[in-house]
């Protein structure tokens, strides 16, 4: 039977991340009979598709692919699920990300309507910081029957955050992902924008990307020169494909700009690297394969600053190229005002670099009271060809939560009624400015300056907005609960883990002492904050159930759970980690004893616990890890 939707995730020792993933499929506000979920295990080792395959039991919607030994990368799974896939429409999802319960089937339903080749919705990108946009250019606007060059940064995101397409596309025209240590994404994505005509493109929310700090990828084991060796192939290729010649500039100027500017030569590494030769041997390669391919490098530059370091790589010395590469990449910038508007220049004075206006700069000048009714009133500079498309109220570190407010503007100034506020359900919260195509600046709150002798210290803040009487709410909770992730925490009672954030289904009991990892703080419709830890299950955040480990003193002591330790200074073994009372048994040199886990005492300290239950010392000085 054919689906609407296949989503294909590949998996390899993904645990930690399952359960949240699976989760989201399965609360897909969607027909199930209408969508299919094949996930496609690279011989995982460790719990992945045990876990898989509790829920393939239970939701007949989803179906679990096992091959028979491990490709090394997301590719081989990826190709074998898209051509086991029966759906008309195709999206990938990550087995550490998540769909978004309502933007996904809003997103799959627009698509469908418009009988698109392509989808391309919003993306969010959590870390243990906050949430923020994953690729914001990708879904500026909400519109149907594009075509790709309509789309000016389309190739500025060729992951599968995102992403809805035909399945016909990729099959009819025998594109596959290829088997690379980086970038089988983008040269996936390259060929299939060739062969698109349609594309839909929406506003809505569909995908969330998990780059919480514990969760690291391969790409982040790959290193710049070997990250730019494999671009090099991805350009040799994008070169031989058949798109039309504008298609190929935007693909190339993408490569251009991003792989081989942002993310190589304008970056700390670079600057700090004893290799230069070897950015260079590779730049100069770049160069030379675009114009056999047809294109000048400085007619592929759109960026204005990215056009001077270019001219600088070829006409300055060395010493003057490196120095300019710092002071851009260390944001060495001086602004002033002039003229109704704001430039920026270096501090450092260049042979080709000329004053630059911004296109917007929004400073916020307080509330005026205008006719009897309160106004916030925002001074924009901007640039004579900039227009002012809207003025968002945002979250501070969850950018999802945005509200837009209505507003006049007049004479470079633009006014929000206090009225605009009313109904805003957030705490703290920015105003952002968005212009352009897309683009968005949040509020200063204080205008720029640039002395020779003295600098401004907090000239780049900007405006933060509180809610007084839900802020006196989380002064209020703040002291009994953990409102944010504070760092590792730990027990000091039996609790209990849950699958829910109600507290309605209970998993099992934590015993008092155990160290948790929290990766996000999650509330109750009533406000009442959880710990969400790396699994996905959730914790009390209440002080009196859990604290902050104290890590000022742990360098001393064995933090992670060894399978085995040698007593190297006598001590002894006891039945309860606050080690009171008769000990069990002393400990001489050399006794080697099996260890199943570690547990905290109230003041933080770390104690073994033996394959028998028994307490002992984790002080280096007394034990040491053996194999």
């Amino acid at each position: 039977m054919t689906k609407l939707v296949s989503i294909i995730v590949s998996v390899y020792n993904k645990e930690k991340f399952l359960n949240q993933c699976i989760e989201s499929l399965i609360n897909l506000e969607i027909d199930k009979d209408s969508i299919e979920v094949i996930f496609v295990d690279d011989c995982s080792t460790d719990r992945s598709v045990e876990i898989v395959k509790s829920y393939e039991n239970d939701y007949d919607f989803i179906r679990l692919i096992q091959l028979p030994e491990n490709t090394g990368s997301p590719a081989e799974p990826r190709n074998v699920g898209i051509q086991e896939a029966r759906g008309k429409y195709i999206t990938l999802l990550d087995a550490d990300d998540w769909l978004d319960t309502e933007g996904f089937p809003k997103m799959v339903e627009k698509v469908i309507a418009d009988d698109a080749d392509f989808g391309i919705g919003q993306s969010f990108k959590h870390t243990s910081k906050g949430v923020g946009y994953h690729g914001k250019f990708t879904s500026y606007k909400d519109k149907s029957h594009l075509k790709p060059q309509d789309i000016e940064k389309i190739f500025r995101a060729v992951g599968p955050p995102g992403k809805l397409f035909k399945r016909a596309l990729v099959v009819d025209n025998d594109i596959q992902f290829e088997h690379m240590k980086y970038g089988e994404d983008k040269l996936f994505f390259f060929q299939l924008f060739s062969k698109v005509n349609d594309i839909t493109m929406t506003t809505i929310p569909m995908y969330h990307v998990n780059r919480y700090d514990e969760n690291v990828s391969l790409i982040k084991q790959t290193s710049m020169l070997e990250k730019a060796r494999l671009n090099l192939e991805i350009l040799n290729r994008t070169c031989d494909m058949e798109m039309s010649s504008e298609l190929k500039r935007m693909a190339l100027s993408r490569v251009l700009e991003m792989d081989y500017i942002a993310r190589f030569l304008r970056t700390r590494t670079f600057v700090k690297s004893p290799d230069k030769p070897g950015f260079y041997k590779i730049f100069d390669a770049v160069e030379r394969k675009m114009s056999e391919c047809g294109f000048e490098v400085k007619e592929l530059i759109t960026d204005p600053i990215f056009e001077i370091l270019h001219t600088f790589y070829h006409q300055a010395d060395e010493e003057t190229f490196i120095n300019f590469v710092s002071d851009i990449v260390y944001k060495r910038w001086k602004f002033t005002i002039q003229d109704g508007k704001i430039y920026r220049n270096l501090t450092r004075s260049y042979e080709w670099f000329e004053t630059l206006a911004v296109d917007c700069y929004p400073i916020y000048e307080g509330t005026h009271v205008i006719d009897g009714e309160k106004y916030e009133v925002i001074h924009v500079f901007r640039a004579d060809d900039v227009k002012i498309q809207a003025v968002k109220a945002v979250e501070i570190n969850n950018v999802p939560n945005e509200a837009e407010l209505p507003f006049e503007y007049n004479d470079s100034r633009i006014y929000v009624s206090h009225e605009a506020f009313k109904n805003l359900d957030t705490v703290d919260l920015n105003l952002s400015v968005e212009y352009g195509k897309g683009e968005f600046s949040l509020v200063y709150a204080s205008y720029p300056s640039f002395n020779d002798l003295y600098q401004m210290k907090r000239q780049n803040f900007k405006v933060e907005l509180m809610n007084k009487e839900k802020a006196q709410q989380k002064m209020d909770l703040s002291d009994k609960y953990f409102t944010k992730v504070p760092g590792p925490l730990m027990t000091l009672k039996k609790v209990k883990r849950y699958e829910d954030i109600a507290f309605k289904v209970p998993i099992d009991t934590v015993e008092a002492g155990t160290r948790v990892e929290a990766v996000d703080i999650q509330h109750t419709s009533k406000g009442t904050p959880r710990l969400v830890l790396q699994d996905g299950s959730i914790l009390t955040a209440n002080k009196d159930f859990v604290a902050l480990i104290d890590a000022s003193n742990l360098d001393q002591y064995i933090t992670d759970v060894p399978q085995k330790v040698k007593i190297t200074k006598a001590c002894k073994l006891y039945d309860t980690r606050t080690f009171m009372g008769e000990a069990v048994q002393t400990l001489k040199v050399g006794k080697k004893l099996t260890i199943k886990d570690i547990i905290y005492t109230k003041n933080s300290t770390p104690r073994l616990v033996t394959q028998d239950g028994l307490f002992m010392t984790a002080n280096k000085d007394f034990v040491e890890v053996v194999k």
